[in-house]
């Protein structure tokens, strides 16, 4: 729950920052911010979960989440871009550097989690 806590501080905080900088983009910072925050912590959750209580559904629930991702994001950035018709630069500049830095955090930490569940697993610690 730590992780889940400092990626929203940190994303809220960098967001916070771009909108004092450049007051212009605050809403299409936030709303590229918004999306790739909440799905990364809800994967984070599911992942935590899964590894607490059965492993072994690790790979179909990852494969299930994709799915649900690609069909969320592609309705996100639809009603964003077309709906709300916020400026296109700085959402798609904030929602892909929210997207890849929160996609490179989540795989470190499950690689740790991972590791850790492994050796928990096998008798180390």
């Amino acid at each position: 729950m730590r992780l889940s806590a400092a990626l929203a501080a940190a994303c809220v905080l960098t967001c916070g920052a771009v909108a004092a900088l450049a007051p212009e983009t605050a809403a299409p910072a936030f709303l590229g911010m918004a999306a790739p925050l909440v799905v990364g912590l809800a994967t984070i959750r599911l992942v935590e979960r899964t590894v607490r209580t059965d492993v072994s559904r690790l790979t179909a629930r990852m494969a299930a989440a994709f799915a649900v991702k690609l069909v969320f994001y592609a309705a996100y950035v639809s009603v964003v871009i077309g709906l709300i018709q916020v400026e296109l630069a700085p959402f798609t500049l904030s929602f892909t550097l929210y997207f890849v830095a929160l996609q490179i955090a989540e795989a470190l930490y499950f690689r740790t989690l991972l590791v850790n569940a492994d050796a928990h697993a096998s008798g180390g610690h």
